[in-house]
């Protein structure tokens, strides 16, 4: 990988979905195959952008889908968070990020005084914007005010997180702005279809989830009052129905690979990871019903017991918590490092929701033989239910508007709709009203007999650890910013387990700039002003 400034050589691709370029070295002459102001075509551009978005969000959520125990940690802290998790062979987001940031910056230099791109540029700060605060979230300062800008800064310095999370809320400002004002669509918008107000929705939430995020230490994004601007949000257009939600949609296209994430990994071939034993825990056993999301989410390949094998192994080591659940739920605990006991068709995989996978209905056959629905699925990226559960949060702690319980139900129920409604199936075994009005009566009944404001969070974050599955970036900030799930699983096999408050940096970055040290994972992103040992 080139310096950060340097990277963004293969950008004249003839397709959005082939990217054979080649990639040339910025310390030549003008590269031919870089796309500028001159050359480029902002449609091209931005069809660019969202497929960088939609790959680096996706991986992004892979990289903390084991961190989060929904699926099981088979290894320690330190060995997952490696040198080579933002560089990886197939992944690169490092990589896929700034070669975004470098196409922003040129669709934003197209659109000055063109007003033909009002809404062009607009999605692009909007897409960018979301890609760079996550960017943040996981490893902290960036290079960012001088990245991909090689003439002048071959080598571009970091930039403090909250410098950067403030530019990104002047973006969402203005792209709200030039979005009211535009007056030409985006012919290949994948995600509103250049939905005026759709995409002033989302802006205004993903503004309202920035808020709530760096609730802890807003004024160093300049916020003096949180309070009013978190309720000048809430009295506005915000998502809060399905239509709006922000979400990419797999297709079900193999060449090149166009499913859903998960359906590749759980259906396409053997089922090389295992889930959750905390997770499964969560939806099968933690109340007094079963989740009605389980079958949704979680898809069990075969009736058989494993507490013959392999589960024999862990039956009796007091460290472990969970080690199977019963009903051939079959995964592995958090931190549990013995694997590999030739079961993959045999381990619980991801079901119908987000993957498009397929619905448990006791069938017990291996997943690739499923009749399901091959892939089609969803990532949810800010959705009704997350908004919800954001806007509860923000009352409950900030006394922000609305009634946290309220606000907790109205998040569950936007979840439980959203999941049992999708692919549109039919069976004998999905959900009922009766049993997501018991879970909801239930989980309002906890928060109403809560003893504090902590215990009451508690709950409004479980739920919405529950919710977000699909989406651990939401998990991880979540955990980060509160501490909970409270009953969250510890790593089994690790006596001092050191949470990765941050991810490190790409490790040719560090080796090709100076001005970036690799850091440890304990170093925490400027919002999260919680205690060294918070979290586990």
């Amino acid at each position: 990988m080139r310096r950060t400034g340097k990277l963004i050589g293969k950008m004249a691709c003839v397709s959005l979905l082939i990217f054979g370029c080649e990639v040339s070295n910025f310390d030549l002459q003008e590269n031919p195959n870089y796309l500028t102001p001159e050359s480029a075509d902002p449609e091209y551009l931005l069809n660019e952008i969202q497929y960088r978005f939609q790959h680096f969000m996706g991986n992004m959520i892979l990289n903390t889908d084991d961190v989060m125990r929904y699926e099981a940690m088979t290894d320690t802290y330190p060995s997952i968070v490696s040198v080579d998790v933002l560089d990886g062979s197939s992944s690169k987001e490092w990589e896929g990020y700034y070669e975004a940031l470098n196409n922003s910056r040129t669709i934003s230099e197209l659109a000055e005084g063109d007003e033909t791109l009002l809404l062009h540029n607009a999605i692009n700060k909007l897409l960018v914007g979301y890609m760079t605060i996550t960017m943040v979230d996981y490893v902290g300062k960036i290079p960012y005010f001088q990245a991909v800008n090689p003439s002048e800064f071959p080598n571009a310095r970091l930039d403090d997180g909250e410098d950067v999370y403030l530019s990104v809320l002047e973006d969402i400002d203005q792209a709200i702005l030039d979005i009211e004002a535009s007056t030409f669509k985006f012919s290949t918008d994948l995600f509103y279809a250049s939905d005026k107000d759709k995409w002033i929705a989302f802006a205004r939430s993903l503004k309202l989830r920035i808020l709530v995020q760096t609730r802890l230490n807003s004024s160093s994004i300049g916020i003096a009052n949180p309070v009013a601007e978190i309720n000048a949000l809430l009295e506005g257009n915000l998502i809060d129905t399905e239509e709006e939600d922000f979400q990419y949609t797999y297709a079900n296209v193999v060449e090149p690979e166009s499913r859903h994430p998960y359906f590749q990994r759980g259906y396409v071939s053997d089922f090389g990871q295992y889930m959750g034993n905390y997770f499964m825990y969560m939806l099968k056993d933690s109340k007094s019903q079963k989740d009605p999301r389980i079958r949704y989410y979680l898809y069990r390949q075969a009736a058989a017991d494993p507490l013959i094998i392999p589960y024999t192994t862990c039956m009796d080591e007091p460290n472990v918590v969970y080690c199977y659940l019963g009903e051939y739920y079959r995964g592995l605990d958090h931190g549990e490092s013995r694997t590999g006991y030739g079961d993959n068709k045999q381990r619980t995989v991801y079901g119908l929701y987000p993957a498009s996978g397929a619905f448990d209905e006791d069938q017990f056959i291996t997943a690739s033989k499923t009749t399901n629905l091959n892939g089609t699925g969803i990532l949810p990226l800010l959705t009704t239910s997350f908004v919800k559960f954001l806007s509860a949060e923000s009352a409950l702690t900030l006394g922000t508007n609305g009634d946290p319980a309220e606000l907790l139900e109205q998040a569950i129920r936007a979840s439980m709709h959203k999941v049992m409604a999708f692919g549109n199936i039919k069976s004998d075994f999905l959900a009922t009203d009766e049993s997501v009005d018991a879970y909801v009566e239930e989980v309002l009944t906890n928060y109403a007999n809560a003893a504090s404001d902590e215990e009451r969070l508690d709950i409004i974050i479980t739920e919405y650890y529950l919710a977000a599955f699909g989406n651990s970036i939401e998990a991880y900030n979540a955990y980060r910013r509160t501490g909970y799930p409270s009953n969250i699983e510890v790593p089994i096999d690790d006596n001092n387990p050191t949470f990765p408050r941050s991810f490190p940096y790409s490790a040719d970055e560090v080796q090709v700039n100076p001005f970036i040290k690799q850091k440890k994972n304990t170093e925490r992103v400027f919002w999260d002003t919680n205690p060294e040992g918070f979290i586990k």
